[in-house]
């Protein structure tokens, strides 16, 4: 059965969506549908859409500088490393965002290792530079 949620009644960023696609769960058990867009301010966000097995999610946009800040802050990166993005959501949500950042390219497992990642060389364009320069914008 295909999941998706209610809108939020949380205020959204207003994103422009650049790209809608699919990519499996981490367990290869059902597949997740996302966006991938840009802000005004030109910041890159992810949000998940659907999930056609049975894991519910948090479906807000969620934006890269968020995620590469925790993702610098974690080695190997692990669902837990980006729980704190989602705090108070559903449990599924990390692990659902570690699924959608290996399809588009930012993560790759570890050498034998099934659940732990790190970060590639490319942001959300496809271009190279480290996900940690994200992070490091002064304020």
């Amino acid at each position: 059965m295909k999941k998706t949620p209610k809108p939020s009644s949380d205020p959204s960023p207003e994103v422009t969506t650049l790209k809608s696609s699919t990519c499996p769960t981490l367990s290869h058990r059902s597949t997740l549908t996302y966006e991938l867009g840009l802000d005004p301010e030109k910041t890159f966000h992810f949000r998940i859409i659907s999930n056609d097995g049975g894991g519910f999610f948090s479906p807000e946009w969620v934006s890269w500088a968020s995620i590469a800040e925790a993702i610098s802050k974690a080695q190997p990166v692990t669902s837990r490393s980006l729980r704190p993005i989602f705090k108070g959501k559903s449990v599924n949500t990390a692990g659902f965002f570690l699924a959608i950042l290996i399809a588009e390219g930012l993560l790759v497992n570890l050498p034998k290792k099934t659940r732990q990642f790190t970060a590639t060389d490319k942001t959300p364009t496809g271009t190279t530079s480290k996900a940690t320069k994200a992070s490091n914008k002064k304020s």
